[in-house]
């Protein structure tokens, strides 16, 4: 969970009559949306001091669950030898990012995130990959489209 924006306010000297948060709160496999938007709400109202202050929640507008390892597992091992194949390490993990491949898995096509990059340079001002890595996914991709 993160605070991902803050609007509020008109000017420093100003008390603002209204401010707007946004959280960013994503599902693990198998956990409910609507038990993890309670949960937030439960938190937030448990760590708001002020009776002076009104809060209103918006319900979410995404609530796309994780993917499973059950339904998936074979088609990430498929990948990972792919991977293997062209002298690269991998590695079988979750991770606590959201993507939309639980629409395509939720559709039952077995589903992996994979790809070049680092998740830390992600959706940043400075978002890139090398040649490198741009050349060991496309040695990858290929394996995996041909099974080779």
């Amino acid at each position: 969970m993160c605070v991902s924006t803050i609007q509020g306010g008109s000017g420093v000297n100003t008390v603002t009559d209204h401010a707007v948060v946004d959280i960013d709160r994503r599902l693990t496999p198998g956990e409910d949306a609507t038990d993890a938007y309670q949960e937030l709400i439960d938190l937030i109202a448990e760590r708001t001091t002020s009776e002076a202050v009104s809060l209103e929640h918006e319900s979410p507008n995404i609530t796309c669950g994780g993917l499973t390892a059950d339904e998936n597992r074979a088609w990430a091992e498929e990948v990972a030898s792919a991977v293997f194949a062209t002298g690269h390490k991998s590695q079988l993990i979750g991770v606590p990012f959201g993507t939309d491949a639980w629409a395509i898995a939720a559709s039952g096509t077995p589903t992996v995130v994979f790809g070049p990059g680092s998740v830390d340079q992600a959706h940043t001002d400075d978002e890139r990959i090398s040649i490198d890595q741009l050349s060991a996914a496309t040695d990858i991709f290929y394996r995996i489209a041909t099974g080779g």
